[in-house]
């Protein structure tokens, strides 16, 4: 059975500095969400997932892990996993995503999105709007790209306010063409017990 807990415990290491085509990608993520109505009104978590199990730095535990893999497994086989749901990804996708995703990193309010976003943390949290009945949480890791940074892999972990089938994690692969990013497909990772 999938065991689930949030803000559990924290293990704080220094983050590494998120680059701006990450957030560019954080950026296109969220859109998704909002543009396929699974989520209205995103709040972010202010550090990213890792392949780490036994702690965490932004409070996520999925099956004693952080997110992006299950406990059971190493990160070179969910990555395995991965590559062979999305077959077009490119090794060196994974090959970067897999170095990015060891230490956690501080997401800064710098995502270029067009929707209003809110940050939250194991310390502190922006002040939800009374509005926000169903406020959607948004965990990302860091992002994988090719060396072309035509190609770029991001796990979201999602947990729908409104709809708790919604809920899951998922490596999802992007493609770019021209200046916009693609979603090209997904690969599972956890989902919430129905």
């Amino acid at each position: 059975m999938l065991a689930v807990s949030f803000f559990a415990q924290t293990t704080l290491h220094e983050p590494s500095r998120i680059a701006e085509d990450e957030y560019a990608v954080y950026a296109v993520m969220l859109a998704h969400f909002q543009q396929s109505k699974k989520a209205s009104h995103p709040i972010v978590s202010d550090h990213t997932s890792t392949f780490a199990c036994g702690k965490s730095c932004n409070g996520m535990n999925i099956g004693g892990c952080n997110g992006l893999r299950d406990a059971d497994e190493t990160p070179a086989e969910r990555l395995a996993i991965t590559r062979r749901d999305l077959p077009g990804l490119a090794s060196t996708v994974t090959t970067d995503f897999e170095q990015k995703n060891q230490r956690c990193s501080k997401v800064e309010r710098r995502i270029p999105s067009k929707f209003k976003y809110l940050l939250f943390g194991v310390r502190s949290a922006d002040n939800v709007p009374a509005d926000w009945d169903s406020p959607d949480y948004f965990y990302f890791s860091r992002v994988g790209f090719n060396q072309a940074h035509t190609q770029a892999l991001v796990v979201v972990g999602f947990l729908s306010g409104s709809d708790a089938r919604d809920s899951g994690g998922k490596y999802f692969f992007l493609a770019k063409q021209t200046t916009n990013w693609k979603l090209q497909g997904t690969s599972d990772i956890w989902e919430l017990p129905h």
